[in-house]
């Protein structure tokens, strides 16, 4: 039994990080056939929220305006949708895959989706806020073969977290007639994308070890789309094929949490998920976290997928 990839989206441009996560669910759901009935599970990853609302979950927020299963409890004869959110900044939507694949793989639940987007919570209040604006999602569902996500590995390197910081302080000189104000400030050390391929391909080599396979093994390569060329570095460093690297549209190449999720889109649209029997996820996160994922088709299943 397994969590099959049935489909991605992503969705860019000047709008709130809600108003692009609407966008690529509604997107995905339609790419992967499926209707917003048919979610069982809904599992936000995104970070930076519009205005920084912290409640209720931007989750349910998005399952309210897709429609699916609105109301508790769900209607006689139907099923409800179990929507939150969960925060790893860049490694979100890996967290996110192992927490919807322990419902789906196992079959509790048929249908999930994830979703992933950011764009600045207060453009007038905050300083240094790289990330394009995009939302992206990704919808999965239960599968009786071997097809699926595999292994998961996560790995925190806390010795590194002043590498990259966002911290909300008080500036006495913003605001209305400079009587001040909160300001959102982000800071990203020169070394940081070295330090985070370095950790990545430490991380990824050692999942693909405990799964008995190798660099050459990889015929798909799925990555964060930040630091600044991380993709191509990785996958230098882990020896594999830049050839293997979905090709992410120029306008999405500084995507925060929907980073993977572009890159999954480009390589659902040219056929590469398809034509892949092993697909090694690799993400990067403040902390520094870095967090990876084997996802695997079962023999005779390429064709089907």
């Amino acid at each position: 039994m397994g969590t099959r990839i049935d489909g991605a989206a992503t969705a860019h441009g000047r709008h709130g990080a809600l108003r692009l996560s609407d966008d690529a669910a509604r997107a995905c759901l339609a790419r992967g056939g499926h209707r917003a009935g048919d979610l069982d599970i809904l599992v936000n990853a995104g970070l930076y929220k519009d205005r920084n609302i912290a409640e209720p979950a931007l989750a349910a927020i998005i399952q309210d305006d897709l429609g699916a299963n609105p109301g508790h409890p769900p209607r006689l004869g139907h099923h409800g949708t179990f929507s939150f959110d969960i925060q790893n900044g860049g490694c979100g939507v890996i967290t996110a895959a192992q927490l919807v694949n322990t419902f789906v793989g196992a079959g509790t639940a048929r249908v999930g989706m994830i979703v992933a987007g950011d764009a600045d919570p207060s453009p007038r209040t905050s300083r240094g806020f790289r990330f394009s604006p995009a939302g992206g999602a990704l919808v999965v569902s239960h599968t009786d073969d071997a097809t699926g996500f595999t292994r998961f590995l996560h790995r925190s390197f806390p010795e590194h977290q002043g590498l990259f910081e966002a911290s909300l302080r008080w500036d006495p000189e913003a605001g209305f007639l400079g009587r001040g104000k909160n300001v959102l400030e982000m800071i990203e050390a020169p070394e940081l994308a070295e330090t985070c391929v370095d950790l990545a391909a430490a991380v990824a080599t050692e999942l693909l070890r405990d799964a008995h396979l190798r660099a050459e093994d990889v015929d798909l390569l799925v990555t964060s789309q930040y630091p600044l060329r991380f993709p191509e570095r990785v996958a230098r460093r882990l020896g594999v094929a830049l050839t293997h690297l979905p090709q992410v549209a120029g306008e999405l190449g500084t995507l925060h949490t929907a980073g993977p999720i572009a890159a999954l889109e480009a390589a659902i649209e040219h056929g590469r998920l398809a034509s892949a029997r092993t697909t090694l996820f690799v993400t990067a996160g403040a902390g520094i976290t870095i967090g990876a994922a084997l996802y695997q088709v079962a023999r005779g299943d390429l064709t089907r997928h």
